[in-house]
């Protein structure tokens, strides 16, 4: 028998944590130190912070070390770590610290950034809040996204399968197990939500469902 979706909402609380950095040694190590909630933070939680044009791809480290350091080449890579492509918070913190290893390691003179424009690594305390339970057919759970908010789409879509190491995301995986919908599962699962803002993913995913659901109802 089918279970029904429950719909949950993220809230987070930010704090600062006590690693800051002022050059490019003391922000490898505080990359090396911190907390997974601060790179889960700096690196996803972008998303839901900044909603970027689809060009602008930089997380929260990229940034500070182009526009702090002025290091244009480590910033592209530090840029590159794809959100959709590191299926853990560990193997996002691995790819940056090597990176940076590497980039310093290079020998070059790296200068100390004047106060006030130092890194302070934050993190996230998520609480994870149970909104709705949804009946297990697709138009129930079509109407029940048509008014859910953008948290629920972050925490569905994005949190949890980073934070619980999952291959998919939670609606989709839904779709596949208590309703069958493996095309629409994959449809979605197909959607990178790095590429859009939060608005823009939720229109998304409503469409993929409105789309299914027209064709059950021209049969």
């Amino acid at each position: 028998m089918a279970d029904p979706f429950k719909i949950c909402s993220e809230v987070g609380l930010v704090v600062h944590t006590n690693y800051k950095a002022e050059s490019l040694k003391s922000f490898l190590n505080g990359l090396k130190k911190v907390s997974g909630s601060s790179i889960f933070y700096h690196v996803h939680h972008a998303l839901l912070r900044r909603h970027f044009a689809t060009s602008d791809h930089m997380n929260d480290f990229a940034r500070w070390v182009l526009e702090a350091l002025g290091q244009s080449i480590l910033s592209e890579r530090l840029a590159s770590v794809d959100p959709m492509g590191t299926r853990s918070v560990r193997e996002a913190r691995n790819q940056l610290v090597s990176f940076v290893s590497e980039y310093v390691g290079g020998g070059e003179l790296f200068f100390r950034v004047a106060e006030g424009k130092e890194f302070h690594f934050l993190e996230l305390h998520s609480l994870i809040v149970p909104l709705k339970t949804v009946e297990p057919d697709l138009e129930s759970f079509y109407h029940a996204l048509k008014k859910a908010t953008l948290g629920t789409f972050f925490f569905h879509m994005i949190e949890a399968p980073i934070r619980l190491a999952k291959h998919s995301n939670d609606f989709s995986e839904w779709l596949i197990t208590d309703l069958g919908e493996d095309e629409l599962a994959a449809e979605i699962a197909h959607l990178n939500p790095y590429m859009y803002n939060l608005w823009e993913l939720k229109a998304k995913v409503l469409q993929c469902v409105r789309k299914r659901l027209k064709e059950d109802w021209q049969q």
